[in-house]
């Protein structure tokens, strides 16, 4: 039915579907690595009382029966943008010290751990999974006064900011009873989602060395078996890759067999009329 050439034609187009499938495959576990660039170097080291290592720190909420409810513990620095006096951009930085104002609630799936300090206080919110495998965190918000001694010559003091991250926030998802740990640094960036907002301010919570766990309900500071962030320190979606390479594998078979069809048909057609 084919000749020699149209059966190597063939052969080819179908070689190169199977290689852009397994070449889409590969190339979704590659990154290209680049220098970590950290906001900031090492937190000032200071006397902590849990056993923890000196640059980093610990903050535990502790349910009603005693239990521990929310550990966190990281290297932390906030960072917040603003406007001086002088309409120059400005940065002020507060590292998050080890002794804070703990404070929040748990429940069976929803929780909420509140860090209080020097007129800042920060709170981040978790959630369950509709079928309750995993936890995650909903949102994080951050409120201050613009009158804080932090700010140098702030163009508008004496607001009451509340800055927080967007609706639908989905972050560090983790199989309940596993602890989220990222050697990476990470970056939560907090914003005004009210229109009626005058600072024009803008934060971002850096996390260094993380690891996180919630709706524990543990004894102390005993964590659960590590879930380990990706090389990345982001989560990305296996199924992409598959389905854009099945998808041009899919249009290439379908278009050696269309081919063949045509051949096909245009032969019978062919010999049909000189039989005739």
């Amino acid at each position: 039915m084919f000749s020699r050439k149209e059966l190597l034609f063939l052969r080819a187009l179908a070689l190169a579907a199977l290689l852009q499938v397994s070449s889409a495959l590969q190339l979704e576990g590659l990154s290209t690595k680049k220098p970590r660039v950290t906001k900031y170097t090492m937190k000032p080291t200071s006397s902590s009382a849990t056993a923890v290592p000196s640059s980093l720190s610990l903050y535990r909420l502790d349910a009603s029966s005693g239990a521990t409810c929310i550990l966190i513990q990281t290297d932390a620095l906030l960072s917040i943008q603003y406007r001086d006096k002088y309409n120059e951009d400005k940065e002020a930085d507060s590292f998050l010290p080890d002794q804070m104002d703990v404070s929040g609630e748990c429940w069976e799936d929803e929780s909420r751990i509140t860090l209080a300090w020097k007129g800042f206080v920060v709170s981040i919110y978790f959630s369950k999974t509709p079928g309750g495998e995993r936890w995650y965190v909903n949102n994080v918000d951050l409120s201050y006064s613009s009158s804080n001694k932090l700010f140098e010559h702030i163009d508008r003091p004496g607001l009451d900011v509340k800055l927080s991250t967007p609706p639908g926030t989905l972050l560090f998802p983790t199989p309940v009873g596993k602890s989220y740990t990222c050697d990476k640094e990470l970056t939560i960036t907090m914003f005004a989602q009210d229109d009626t907002d005058k600072s024009g301010h803008l934060a971002k919570l850096y996390l260094r060395e993380l690891r996180m766990q919630s709706f524990m309900y543990k004894a102390g500071n005993n964590w659960g078996p590590t879930f380990q962030c990706s090389a990345t320190g982001t989560y990305r979606d296996e199924t992409a890759p598959i389905a854009v390479g099945s998808t041009l594998a899919v249009a290439t078979v379908c278009t050696v067999v269309g081919y063949g069809l045509w051949r096909y048909f245009k032969v019978k057609k062919f010999q049909y009329g000189t039989m005739a």
